[in-house]
């Protein structure tokens, strides 16, 4: 008996060791995460950033494979967004590349729980959009993803698959800025998908994410409201009439506009009223050109 016991008191013993090993490993990698993170943003060469930004993927794709690594805050990295889903599922490592043409590369790993294999597991996301075409009907996937920097995630509760709608700013170039929002979603084995047509305009029109391009010289909000389930985003218009249609002239009008869940699609709404949570109005077919696409 005392043998039984002896040996039980040496495998939690252990296993404590080990645990603690564990968040001290993960420690010692965040240092070294620290300092090529800050080379990606503020090398002084483009392939100085592009070596950086490889040793940073190799080893935060090492350290995801730890004990306790999800519930690690890894707060010492300011330029690496870090954001969790509602539901703690998953979380996603998120950074951009700027180029020294001005323009943006985004990356991204998912780190999630994978429940039939009962482990951590991560999904590396390559950016595509430059070379996708209809954005915003495209089915999409981790190899041919839409990059940006998500700020928020959606989730509403209900029965059957489970749909992520994830808000991203994507600063495109220097003369407009994007907002996107989409819908991300796991399929089969250790597969991730975006895009679902549920963003509704009206009842005939249909689109498989939303992307809301504006001036780069002015300022949009486009935020998720979990109480009042629904997006609110600011109404832009061209500040001149034959500006219309080119979107990256586009500016605030000062009225905001909303997607609203209802029934597991997002339905457009116009005018609707910010400071007292109620609609104002409805259009049922937006004016062509006043409405981001």
């Amino acid at each position: 008996m005392r043998k039984i016991f002896l040996i039980i008191f040496t495998l939690i013993s252990l296993n404590g060791f080990a645990q603690k090993g564990n968040s001290k490993l993960i420690a010692e990698y965040e240092d070294t995460l620290k300092v090529t993170a800050y080379k990606i943003m503020n090398a002084e060469t483009e392939a100085e950033k592009y070596l950086a930004n490889t040793a940073f993927i190799t080893n935060l794709t090492d350290v995801l494979q730890y004990d306790k690594s999800f519930n690690f805050p890894f707060d010492s990295l300011p330029t690496i967004a870090r954001i969790l889903s509602p539901d703690n599922t998953f979380r996603i490592f998120n950074w951009l590349l700027k180029r020294d043409n001005g323009s943006y590369e985004y990356y991204a790993i998912v780190h999630y729980h994978n429940k039939k294999r009962k482990r951590y597991e991560i999904i590396s996301l390559v950016d595509n959009s430059s070379n996708i075409r209809n954005s915003e009907q495209e089915d999409l996937d981790a190899k041919n993803w839409y990059g940006g920097l998500y700020y928020q995630i959606a989730y509403i509760k209900k029965e059957g698959s489970k749909y992520y709608t994830l808000l991203a700013w994507d600063g495109n170039d220097s003369y407009s800025t994007k907002k996107i929002i989409d819908v991300m979603y796991f399929s089969g084995k250790n597969k991730i998908k975006f895009g679902l047509p549920i963003f509704k305009k009206n009842k005939k029109e249909s689109q498989k994410r939303i992307i809301i391009e504006y001036d780069a010289k002015t300022s949009v909000s486009v935020k998720y409201q979990q109480k009042e389930q629904r997006i609110v985003f600011n109404h832009l218009v061209p500040p001149k009439k034959d500006l219309e249609g080119l979107e990256e002239y586009y500016i605030p009008e000062g009225t905001f506009n909303a997607y609203q869940y209802k029934k597991g699609k997002w339905w457009l709404q116009q005018d609707i009223d910010t400071r007292n949570q109620q609609k104002v109005n409805r259009i049922k077919k937006p004016k062509r050109g006043l409405v981001p696409r």
